[in-house]
């Protein structure tokens, strides 16, 4: 929270374009994790590694080997690489059709 996307810069998990094309070059200025609640730290630990929550989120995921059961229609979707990171989206609501679709990298 503190460091944001320069953390991930010095590790090799970003680029320096990647900090010029995030909003306030990846960190707010003066972002203090002692300010955080304990309530909002339990909330948002539960959603690690996705945005948003409830009906409408995106999540990133890693296809693992042993959780693919049906190959056939996951290399419909273009999910056939071993580890593969995908992008999955939801956008619907309860009681309606909803989509659900990775997204390959």
């Amino acid at each position: 929270m503190e460091q944001g996307s320069r953390w991930c810069l010095a590790r090799g998990y970003a680029t320096k374009l990647d900090l010029e094309r995030t909003e306030e070059g990846g960190c707010s200025p003066g972002a203090d994790a002692s300010k955080v609640s304990p309530k909002a730290v339990e909330r948002g630990f539960k959603q690690i590694g996705t945005l948003g929550s409830g009906n409408h989120y995106l999540e990133i995921q890693v296809v693992r080997e042993r959780n693919i059961f049906d190959r056939e229609t996951a290399g419909v979707f273009g999910v056939d690489l071993p580890e593969q990171v995908v992008i999955m989206f939801h956008c619907g609501s309860r009681g309606s059709a909803t989509r659900s679709r990775p997204i390959t990298s």
